[in-house]
């Protein structure tokens, strides 16, 4: 069992099958163990639970009947897992009504994709602000249409303006966004944090395409 192997990278995914988050195989193993996460076979998309994980790779692993990376212990060979689910949904947190996504900074974020909607500038996460379309001395309230991604450049200057009063014109209109928009956004944003660090057992899980084909069920 090395340290190596312990801090290889998982996929970690939300209830709805969401990627919200990255861990080591150890804490991987950890939340197994604990009841608080699934193993995910990233071919058949198959879950398990850690005995049942345990049973289904351990004989063969033991007389070599596939070639997996696995980590021995004095007991078992366990698989290493590469993607778990958990029971939570961390992320993308929606409202109870008919799948409204909850208005909150993070999701603001994900809707509009970390892009200036003035200039059109995708930047980090600490160079944006929220900015009211109508300001607040004028009425504009705190809601998903009349918040929108603003650079600190943008936001200088339009100031305590409308867009047509500071000559700015929005990107795109602020919308109540679906959960699948959301959710997409999620995959693009963690795919750009990771860079080219990305398994290839996780791109069905990060791809447009494997978000097409699950939204036909929302």
């Amino acid at each position: 069992m090395t340290t190596a192997v312990l801090n290889n990278k998982v996929l970690v995914l939300n209830s709805s099958w969401v990627p919200i988050n990255v861990t080591t195989v150890y804490e991987a193993i950890c939340k197994g163990l604990n009841d608080r996460a699934r193993f995910v076979d990233p071919e058949t998309y198959m879950t398990y639970d850690f005995e049942s994980w345990v049973s289904t790779w351990d004989d063969a692993i033991r007389h070599a009947k596939i070639e997996v990376p696995s980590i021995s212990t004095s007991r078992v060979f366990i698989r290493v897992p590469e993607v778990i689910t958990t029971p939570g949904y961390g992320g993308m947190a929606t409202g109870k009504c008919k799948g409204r996504p909850k208005f909150s900074r993070r999701n603001i974020y994900l809707r509009d994709r970390n892009q200036c909607q003035f200039c059109g500038k995708k930047l980090k996460t600490e160079e944006l602000n929220l900015d009211h379309v109508i300001p607040k001395s004028k009425g504009g309230g705190m809601t998903w249409t009349n918040i929108v991604l603003s650079c600190i450049k943008c936001n200088d200057k339009k100031r305590n303006r409308t867009p047509e009063q500071a000559g700015m014109r929005l990107i795109r209109k602020p919308t109540v966004p679906k959960p699948g928009e959301l959710r997409r956004s999620y995959g693009e944003r963690l795919r750009r944090k990771l860079g080219r660090d990305i398994p290839s057992t996780w791109e069905g899980f990060l791809s447009k395409m494997f978000w097409e084909v699950g939204l036909q069920d929302d």
